[in-house]
């Protein structure tokens, strides 16, 4: 059988890989092909190769379905080479047919008939099997361009909207943790190493301490994706048309974080840029009730280096 290309290869993985080593594996690759840190050509495309497999298999309920489908695949490869397989029959003077009465040779073409009918059924059972396999690859490879092609759309309707119309600002930020805009756009920036508040930010993408943390009655999940940014950034999830912040966090470059417990609303987050300075604004996203839904942060302009 021949190797099946799947995901895991465009990770360079193993299918038994943890959702920590497809993390790393993720930012590995887009620190070497990001078009905005490399100089290959063919850097945009294997980039994004590398977003849709990375896209798949962070997600628990894709990676599950592709692995069914990398199965799949594999057993419709053995069931082709069972079916490639020919049945040759040997004829030697040892089975010759014996001279039997009358009676006995009737016995003997009845279990001809026997045989060859079987072995017709088996044929018959295979070719049924390998229909139903070949149909329920077509149905999973079809689910999988069905949720590429939305991705597709999804990034690039993105890209289309924030990418080159995104508000951009200097800011200070305050110590109960409020942004500020500066008012001399020229001043050098240098990127702080503790938060507002004095604390230390965290080793992984979490809470930053000192922070209230405030919980809904709901079960609403909001993903915060900071993938398509090359910035770790201090942020802060506010609920629409409230002045003040219910959740305070930081996420590392290209990665993500996910807000549990809360109510429905409209939300939006503002993010500090901490290698340059800017604070942004993402799209606002309305959150139904026990449901989860996406927040992209994207950077709004390239670091520039201080003089």
């Amino acid at each position: 059988m021949h190797h099946i290309h799947t995901h895991y290869d465009n990770l360079q993985l193993t299918q038994n890989a943890t959702d920590a080593e497809i993390r790393q594996a993720y930012r590995r690759l887009s620190k070497k092909y990001h078009p905005d840190l490399s100089d290959d050509p063919d850097a945009h495309r294997i980039m994004q190769i590398v977003n849709r497999a990375y896209e798949v298999l962070s997600n628990p309920q894709s990676r599950a379905e592709h692995d069914k489908w990398i199965t799949m695949q594999y057993l419709q490869q053995q069931q082709t080479v069972v079916q490639a397989q020919s049945i040759t029959y040997y004829d030697t003077e040892e089975n010759e047919e014996p001279h039997y009465p009358q009676p006995k040779r009737q016995t003997h073409h009845a279990y001809q008939t026997d045989y060859f009918s079987t072995h017709q059924q088996h044929q018959s059972s295979y070719k049924r099997i390998l229909m139903g396999l070949l149909a329920i690859s077509v149905v999973l490879f079809g689910l999988v361009i069905w949720q590429g092609w939305g991705w597709l759309q999804k990034t690039q309707l993105l890209s289309l909207i924030f990418h080159d119309n995104v508000p951009t600002q200097q800011v200070n930020v305050t110590e109960n943790g409020e942004f500020a805009p500066t008012s001399n756009e020229n001043e050098s920036y240098t990127r702080p190493n503790t938060a507002p508040n004095g604390k230390p930010f965290p080793e992984d993408s979490n809470y930053v301490e000192g922070y209230p943390v405030i919980s809904g009655m709901g079960n609403g999940k909001l993903v915060i994706e900071n993938v398509r940014n090359s910035s770790d950034v201090f942020a802060q999830l506010y609920e629409k048309n409230s002045p003040q912040p219910i959740r305070t966090f930081f996420i590392l470059e290209r990665d993500q974080m996910t807000l549990n417990q809360l109510d429905a609303g409209e939300y939006f987050v503002r993010y500090y840029q901490l290698d340059n300075g800017e604070y942004l604004d993402s799209e606002s996203i309305s959150l139904v009730r026990n449901q989860s839904a996406t927040i992209y942060l994207q950077r709004g302009k390239a670091p520039q280096n201080n003089p």
